[in-house]
């Protein structure tokens, strides 16, 4: 009796610890299905709001669960690449564009897309998506639906 007791309080221990550990994407199958289908419009880029020219629409992306494909609008282009989901760590590779004019969103979508290439992992904080290069905070997006 005394050891089922304590192998008891052992169990609740270690659950205990394992609710409470954090990793920076959570649950990978949660966080895909959260990532995934919805639209992304971006909210800050390096800890600064995001400060739009005049005309110009927000910024965004969508992530297709089936083909981990990744289409959008940079401010300007279209935007289109994959994504790489393993785990806590999130990445765009072959990240591409079209190839329009637009002088005075250029610079937004540069550092839009800039961010992207760096991000190699993410955070899911409700409806906010926070895109991370190391521990350095590159942009956070909110979900559009």
């Amino acid at each position: 009796m005394k050891r089922l007791l304590m192998f008891s309080a052992l169990a609740l221990v270690l659950s205990a610890n394992k609710c409470s550990e954090k990793k920076m994407g959570g649950d990978v199958s949660t966080d895909l299905t959260s990532l995934a289908g919805g639209q992304w419009m971006l909210a800050t880029l390096n800890g600064k709001p995001i400060e739009l020219p005049e005309g110009a629409k927000t910024p965004w992306v969508k992530l297709e669960q089936e083909g981990a494909r990744l289409s959008g609008y940079g401010g300007c282009n279209q935007l289109m690449g994959s994504y790489k989901l393993e785990g806590d760590h999130i990445s765009f590779p072959g990240l591409g564009s079209t190839k329009m004019m637009c002088p005075a969103a250029s610079d937004l979508e540069s550092k839009f897309m800039n961010a992207l290439r760096l991000t190699d992992g993410f955070k899911m904080d409700g409806d906010v998506l926070r895109l991370f290069q190391g521990t350095a905070e590159l942009a956070t997006l909110r979900s559009a639906t």
